[in-house]
């Protein structure tokens, strides 16, 4: 008898109070995924003059276990703009700012809901235009002033173009198929950009719109319109659900 139960304390001693009441199988081991993403282009501080229209600002990003998590990378300009969304190496885009300035870039990690998985470092930088733009004019003095007149009027006149920079995804939380569209506008004054419809209520920047899509109103055809004193211009662009889900 003795015996007996100093053998029972030595192996309960070895095997854990779990191993005799059958608890062992609940216990799991959680596994912490750490994303790691830096922004290695541009610099922090880095100064880019343009001597061109056509130079842009070179934005690389390095990461590391995001490739395989089914995750969108989202560069994000100032805290608002999205300018691009990457699905996939490599992360890489030339981007060509509209105007000169200071400006703060960052990269997210974003889920298909758009929540915010990882972010990376930020990185602020200058771009400073060393041109100017190029005024048209005639070789025949007899009618110079008025095909400046007419060329100045022209080189005014907006012009826009939708293109769609993210979608279609599907949210599983509003059970919607959404689009991100933004608008490509040029014209002398800056024209105003109004969309038909915007479903994140101006979140994305003033030449951004999202439009979501539902089971029961999968088709949606935007239009914009870009005004200034000497004109407009108008563009459309029709969404169908494309989601698959």
């Amino acid at each position: 008898m003795v015996c007996a139960t100093i053998f029972t304390l030595q192996f309960k001693e070895k095997f854990p109070l779990p191993f005799f009441s059958g608890s062992m199988g609940n216990i799991q081991e959680t596994k912490n995924i750490s994303y790691s993403i830096i922004i290695s282009s541009p610099s922090d501080g880095e100064v880019f003059n343009f001597l061109s229209e056509d130079e842009t600002v070179p934005i690389k990003v390095r990461s590391s276990q995001i490739e395989e998590s089914g995750y969108r990378l989202n560069l994000v300009v100032d805290d608002k703009d999205i300018i691009k969304t990457f699905n996939s190496t490599p992360y890489t885009y030339n981007w060509k700012p509209q105007k000169p300035g200071e400006y703060l870039i960052i990269a997210n990690l974003v889920d298909n809901d758009s929540n915010v998985i990882s972010t990376s470092n930020k990185v602020k930088f200058t771009v400073e235009f060393k041109y100017e733009k190029e005024t048209l004019v005639t070789e025949e003095i007899s009618s110079t002033t008025a095909f400046v007149t007419e060329e100045t009027a022209t080189i005014g006149i907006p012009t826009i173009k939708l293109e769609v920079f993210e979608g279609p995804t599907y949210s599983s939380g509003d059970d919607i198929c959404y689009y991100r569209i933004r608008a490509i506008v040029t014209g002398d004054p800056v024209p105003t950009v109004s969309f038909s419809k915007d479903d994140s209520k101006g979140a994305w920047g003033a030449l951004n719109t999202q439009i979501n899509l539902t089971r029961t109103a999968p088709n949606y055809t935007l239009t914009v319109v870009a005004k200034n004193s000497t004109g407009q211009a108008m563009d459309s662009l029709t969404l169908t659900w494309g989601c698959g889900n």
